[in-house]
């Protein structure tokens, strides 16, 4: 059976099955890569017309946040950011359903946030083309290490730690280190963290 009423748009934002290769949806991603293209190839220098250019795409832009380039997103305005970002290269967001980040986040290289996925019956992937997304959120204060995955659906709670290279697929709570393919709580963040680095490390 196939998909049918509603436009594919409507579809995608409201959670439902849609195909990706629908006319519009195809005709907003290139308009997104357009500008991307623009704000990845800008001048190191050039901080103003890339924040521009950030305001002007995504659906919502905090205050004192940097996302270096190169940055990757399929829509933009379904993409929601809290103040005080700091994203390393290679930040890839496929927002075919809302992506809320809070204040402080951290993300190393190449982390991967995708709310989009497929069925896993062959001609429903293939044949019919369907897709369908879940929303991801990370809270306030978080911090994802280089080459982390999530997955669609998933809440990250806020000041949790996730490990470089860990593949989230279900909720993590706040206030933990969790790490792992697929990724676990490996324990509770506490003052013996804050100790032990500044034993190790000292402060400013």
């Amino acid at each position: 059976m196939g998909i049918s009423g509603d436009t594919a748009w409507q579809r995608m934002v409201a959670g439902r099955t849609y195909r990706s290769t629908d006319p519009e949806l195809s005709e907003a991603r290139a308009a997104t890569k357009r500008i991307l293209h623009e704000y990845n190839t800008l001048p190191p220098d050039a901080e103003e017309r890339r924040m521009e250019l950030l305001r002007g795409l995504l659906g919502s832009v905090g205050e004192h946040l940097w996302i270096e380039p190169p940055f990757r997103c399929d829509y933009g305005h379904q993409i929601t950011l809290g103040s005080g970002i700091f994203a390393n290269y290679d930040l890839s967001i496929l927002d075919c359903a809302p992506v809320t980040i809070g204040d402080m986040v951290l993300f190393g290289p190449r982390v991967t946030i995708a709310t989009v996925s497929h069925p896993i019956d062959f001609q429903q992937r293939t044949g019919d083309m369907y897709e369908y997304a879940r929303p991801i959120t990370i809270e306030d204060g978080a911090w994802l290490g280089a080459h982390v995955v999530v997955g669609p659906g998933v809440t990250i709670g806020a000041r949790s730690v996730i490990g470089a290279g860990s593949v989230v697929t279900a909720d993590i709570p706040p206030d933990v280190v969790a790490a792992g393919v697929p990724c676990k709580v490996l324990r509770p963040i506490t003052e013996h963290d804050r100790e032990e680095y500044l034993s190790a490390y000292g402060g400013l």
